[in-house]
């Protein structure tokens, strides 16, 4: 969790009136690693909030899944590795089958038969 907006400004301030870093660490009790990254945030940006929008995981291969439940709405009887093999068509994206079985899981389908 992101150290406050409020922090950040009192921490920037108290550099700005001349505190050495060392002892804003101190009296904040904070790393001065932080406290650097603060000062080259606001000469990047001229801001002090906290960055935004990262992805959080790991990069996903297939990501839109309307277009993905409408292939496998096509392809029903396909097993996974036919399955793999047509997305790989359609797309140009290569996939694992973990890949795919966990974009099935998510789009609501199962491996298991139901008879």
């Amino acid at each position: 969790m992101p150290y406050s907006v409020d922090l950040r400004k009192r921490v920037i301030a108290a550099i700005n009136e001349k505190m050495p870093v060392e002892t804003a660490a101190k009296v904040f009790q904070l790393s001065r690693k932080v406290i650097y990254n603060w000062i080259d945030l606001q000469k990047e940006t001229n801001s002090l909030e906290p960055k935004t929008g990262y992805q959080k995981g790991h990069s996903h291969k297939i990501t839109d899944l309307e277009a993905f439940t409408k292939f496998v709405k096509n392809n029903q009887n396909c097993s996974l590795p036919k399955f793999m093999l047509a997305w790989e068509k359609l797309t140009g994206v290569k996939v694992s089958q973990s890949v795919m079985q966990r974009a099935l899981k998510k789009i609501g389908y199962t491996s298991k038969k139901n008879v």
